[in-house]
């Protein structure tokens, strides 16, 4: 009887050990933050043999798609708002897409590129896309980590 206990004891310890350690790893793998961005990649205009350039596009691009800089908030910001606003600068007019948590607003860049939204963030870390779209349906996403708290700073 007691070696029965014994194992049975010694197994619900290795069972527990065993989950444990992956809740810690999917835990820690969770809050890695995603790498970030460095800026914006501008490729010149290629020049022709003549010495005349090609023309370039009325929208600021770069090879995959529009050029596209969130100017606020910043990466790993901590809020003590439920409300963020998301401010940045494209290409003429192009439409913004900005997707929170369980929100997605869609904007319109003015007629300088620039854009802003008010986004509503939830308890804890939120992860903002802004993804702006050319006429083309060429687009460029950035991503935030917004972190919310009520917890005095």
């Amino acid at each position: 009887m007691k070696k029965e206990v014994f194992a049975a004891v010694t197994i619900g310890f290795v069972l527990g050990l065993l989950i444990t350690f992956g809740i810690w790893t999917a835990n820690k793998s969770l809050k890695q933050s995603p790498p970030k961005l460095t800026g914006d990649i501008i490729t010149p205009s290629p020049v022709s043999a003549v010495g005349t350039s090609t023309p370039t596009p009325s929208s600021p691009q770069t090879e995959s798609g529009p050029i596209l800089t969130v100017t606020a908030p910043v990466d790993e910001q901590l809020s003590p708002a439920s409300t963020v606003t998301v401010t940045g600068t494209t290409g003429s007019k192009m439409t913004v897409v900005i997707t929170a948590e369980d929100n997605q607003q869609i904007v319109a860049a003015d007629s300088t590129g620039v854009f802003s939204a008010i986004v509503p963030l939830e308890g804890g870390y939120n992860l903002v896309t802004v993804t702006a779209v050319d006429a083309s349906g060429k687009q460029t996403s950035r991503e935030l980590t917004i972190g919310y708290t009520t917890a005095k700073l």
